[in-house]
C-alpha cells in the first residue's frame, strides 16, 4: 500500500545531522596549548607527506592515482596522475585506539567537535582558497580506479592532447577520490580528511592563526 500526505504541515520541521567529532592528535604539548591559546595551527600538504621517513606518518604515494576503462572494442584507457597538488591538508582521526595514538606519537589531541565549521574557519585564514573537502579516507589494495557505465563513458570521451580537458572531466568523474585513497596497511589509523584547494601549487605547509575555530574544538590530554 502507497501512503502519502494530501495537506502539508503548517509548521516548520527542524531537521538535524548528527555531527561526529574528529581528533587531531598531536606529538607536542606545546602545539596543543598554542592552538587553544591563539589558534595557533599547523596545516600540511600532500608534498610534506611525501618526505615523512615514518611510513605511518607519511605516505610517498599521496595522491597518486591511475584511473580509466575499457572501450566497447575491449581496449583499456587508463591515465595515471597525482592528485592534491594544490591542497593543504589536515588529517585526523575518527577513533581514539592505542595503535593509532603510538603511530604519531601522541601526547594529546584538538578534538573536533564540527569538522566542517572548523573547516569553513580555517579557509578564510588560507591564501587563495575558495573550495574545501573532508570526508574518510577510502582503503583499498590499490590506487588504480577502473571506471564503469556512465562515468566510464564519459571518461572515453575526453580529448587527451588537451591538458586543461583532462583535468576538469577527471575531477567531475572521480569527484576527487585520489585524495583519499590509502593503502590497507593504513586502515587502522581510520583517518578523516581536511582539505582546502588553492589556486596555486602548494609546496609547503603552512602555520596560520585562527581562533575563530577553537569554539569547535576540545583539548584531550592522554
Amino acid at each position: 500500500m502507497i501512503e502519502f500526505m494530501q495537506n502539508a504541515s503548517a509548521y516548520q520541521v527542524t531537521w538535524g545531522y548528527r555531527v561526529k567529532p574528529v581528533y587531531r592528535i598531536l606529538s607536542n604539548e606545546k602545539y596543543l596549548n598554542d592552538f587553544f591559546e591563539n589558534g595557533s595551527l599547523f596545516i600540511s600538504c600532500f608534498k610534506n607527506f611525501k618526505k615523512y621517513d615514518d611510513e605511518m606518518q607519511g605516505d610517498s604515494s599521496e595522491g597518486d592515482a591511475m584511473v580509466g576503462g575499457f572501450t566497447e572494442k575491449g581496449d583499456g584507457n587508463f591515465i595515471v596522475y597525482e592528485g592534491g597538488v594544490n591542497a593543504f591538508v589536515l588529517c585526523g582521526t575518527n577513533v581514539l585506539t592505542e595503535d593509532v595514538i603510538k603511530d604519531f606519537n601522541g601526547v594529546g589531541a584538538i578534538k573536533i567537535n564540527n569538522p566542517t565549521l572548523f573547516g569553513m574557519e580555517v579557509a578564510r585564514k588560507l591564501p587563495f582558497v575558495l573550495s574545501g573537502i573532508e570526508g574518510d579516507c577510502i582503503y583499498d589494495d590499490s590506487k588504480a580506479h577502473i571506471l564503469e557505465e556512465e562515468k566510464n563513458k564519459a571518461f572515453q570521451t575526453i580529448n587527451f592532447k588537451n591538458p586543461r580537458e583532462i583535468e576538469q572531466k577527471i575531477l567531475q568523474i572521480t569527484t576527487g577520490i585520489e585524495v583519499f585513497t590509502k593503502y590497507k596497511k593504513y586502515e587502522h589509523q581510520q583517518e578523516h580528511r581536511l582539505l582546502w584547494f588553492s589556486e596555486r601549487s602548494i609546496e609547503s605547509g603552512i602555520v596560520i592563526n585562527c581562533p575563530e575555530a577553537i569554539e569547535y574544538c576540545e583539548k584531550i590530554l592522554f
